[in-house]
C-alpha cells in the first residue's frame, strides 16, 4: 500500500468535534470549483479545524472520510452489512487526494468499519477508536445519540471479582457410541466477598473465553453487583472446541448432554451455587446462542433463564420450542431474552440458504408470541458484533437476576 501522507497525521489527534460553519459537502462543492492544484490548502485547513473522523453532522449524516496518498478507497462496515465494500470518491487536492461517501443513518446507531486501501483492508488511520471483534480489530463510530452503557468501564473504587482456571473437562458422553466431547479450559468468575457468599446465582457463557475478553463481563459483574442492581453472581465461561458442530448441528445434543451433566454438576459440586432453576442461566452470541436457548428449552429442569444475541435460528430450535410448548414444560418464571441488530449479518451464498439474522430473529419471536412463550426481544441500531453485544449485557442481567 501507498505511504499514507502526513496530511492525515496532521488530524490524527481527536479530542471534541469542532464543527466549522460550513458543511462537509459545501466544502466538497467549493474544492471542485478549484483548480486541483489549489484544493490542497483549503481541504487541509478545513481537516485541521474539523479534528474527527468519521465527520458526522445534522445527527444523522455520517461521512466517511480519508485524506492521503492513495489510488483507491472503499469502506466496508455494518451498513453493508460485511458482504460488499463502497468505493469512496476520489478528489485529487494537488500532492494527495480525498476520498468520501456519505451516508444517513439513524442518530443513536454504533457501528464498526474498516477501509478497503489499495485492496487491503485497514483500520481507519485518522479515527482512534477502536473496538474489538472475534475477526480483529475494527474502527468504531458512535453517532450523536448513541448511549453507552455506564456498566462497561472499570470503576477503580468497585470491589472487584476473581477469576478461576479449572483443568479442562474431557468426558465420554456415549461409551456405546465412542464419542467424546473434546477437553477444554473453564474460566469462573467469583464474586468480590465470594467466602462469605452462599446460594450464588450462576450465568454459564457459550463463546466463554471471547465473551470475558470482548464483552468485559467481569467488569460488568463487578459494577451491576456494586450498584445493587443484581445479587452477586457466579459466572463459567465456557469455550467451544468444534464450533459449529457443538453449537448448531450433528453434537448440539452432546453438548448439551456435556453442559448439563458435566459443567452443571462440575460447578454445584465445588462451588457455592443455588441449585434452582431460576437462579441459573445460560446465555450466547450467534450460534452460540443457539446453543444457549436449545439447551434452556430442552433442559429448564436445569436452566430457568437463557439469553441470545444475534441468535441463529434452525429447524432443530424451531421443533424444541414447539416440543416445550406441547409438552408444558417452560415453568411460569422461566425467562428467554433476545436481541438483534438492524444491521445484523444477512448472507447471500452463491448456493445454499440465504440467512438473515434480523429477519430470523424476528420470525422466532412471533414463533414465541404464537406458542405463548413470554419473552423479550429488541431490535438496536448495531451489528452482529460483540461491541454491540456487551452494551446490552448489563440489560439481559437485571432481567434474569435483578429484583431477585
Amino acid at each position: 500500500m501507498k505511504h499514507i501522507s502526513r496530511s492525515i497525521l496532521l488530524v490524527s489527534l481527536f479530542f471534541a468535534p469542532l464543527l466549522p460553519a460550513e458543511t462537509f459537502l459545501s466544502i466538497v462543492h467549493s474544492l471542485e470549483q478549484l483548480p486541483a492544484e489549489q484544493r490542497q490548502p483549503v481541504i487541509e485547513k478545513y481537516l485541521n479545524t474539523i479534528r474527527i473522523a468519521p465527520i458526522i453532522e445534522q445527527d444523522s449524516l455520517l461521512h466517511f472520510v480519508l485524506y492521503g496518498d492513495a489510488d483507491s478507497v472503499a469502506v466496508i462496515s455494518d451498513l453493508q452489512r460485511w458482504n460488499s465494500s463502497d468505493p469512496l470518491t476520489k478528489l485529487p487536492c494537488g500532492t494527495y487526494s480525498l476520498f468520501y461517501r456519505t451516508f444517513t443513518v439513524p442518530s443513536h446507531a454504533r457501528l464498526d468499519y474498516k477501509f478497503i486501501i489499495n485492496g487491503t483492508e485497514k483500520l481507519d488511520p485518522q479515527n482512534p477508536n477502536i473496538t474489538p471483534s472475534g475477526f480483529g480489530p475494527h474502527s468504531e463510530v458512535r453517532m450523536p445519540k448513541f448511549v453507552p452503557s455506564p456498566y462497561l468501564t472499570f470503576r477503580s473504587e468497585v470491589p472487584r471479582g476473581s477469576i478461576d482456571s479449572l483443568a479442562p473437562l474431557y468426558t465420554l458422553v456415549s461409551p456405546l457410541r465412542r464419542y467424546v466431547i473434546a477437553a477444554r479450559p473453564i474460566k469462573v468468575y467469583r464474586p468480590a466477598g465470594y467466602d462469605t457468599l452462599n446460594a450464588l446465582p450462576v450465568l454459564y457463557v457459550h463463546d466463554g473465553l471471547e465473551a470475558l475478553e470482548f464483552m468485559r463481563i467481569n467488569v460488568v459483574l463487578d459494577n451491576l453487583i456494586a450498584d445493587g442492581r443484581i445479587p452477586p453472581v457466579l459466572a463459567v465461561f465456557i469455550p467451544p472446541v468444534d464450533r459449529e458442530r457443538e453449537y448448531i448441528t450433528t453434537s448440539l445434543d452432546r453438548f448439551t448432554l456435556f453442559t448439563v451433566h458435566e459443567v452443571v454438576r462440575m460447578i454445584d459440586a465445588v462451588y457455592r451455587t443455588d441449585r434452582t432453576p431460576q437462579y441459573r442461566a445460560v446465555i450466547g452470541i450467534s450460534a452460540g446462542a443457539h446453543a444457549a436457548v436449545y439447551t434452556a428449552l430442552s433442559r429448564p429442569d436445569v436452566f430457568g433463564n437463557t439469553g441470545g444475541q444475534s441468535l441463529t435460528v434452525t429447524p432443530q430450535l424451531r421443533a424444541a420450542t414447539r416440543r416445550a410448548s406441547e409438552q408444558n414444560t417452560l415453568p411460569p418464571q422461566f425467562k428467554l431474552y433476545l436481541d438483534c441488530g438492524l444491521y445484523d449479518l444477512h448472507i447471500r451464498p452463491p448456493f445454499g440458504e440465504e440467512i438473515d439474522f434480523v429477519g430470523m430473529n424476528r420470525e422466532y419471536s412471533d414463533l414465541l408470541s404464537s406458542l405463548r412463550i413470554p419473552h423479550y426481544y429488541k431490535e438496536v441500531t448495531d451489528g452482529h458484533q460483540w461491541a454491540s453485544w456487551r452494551e446490552r449485557l448489563p440489560e439481559m442481567l437485571v432481567y434474569f437476576f435483578g429484583g431477585r
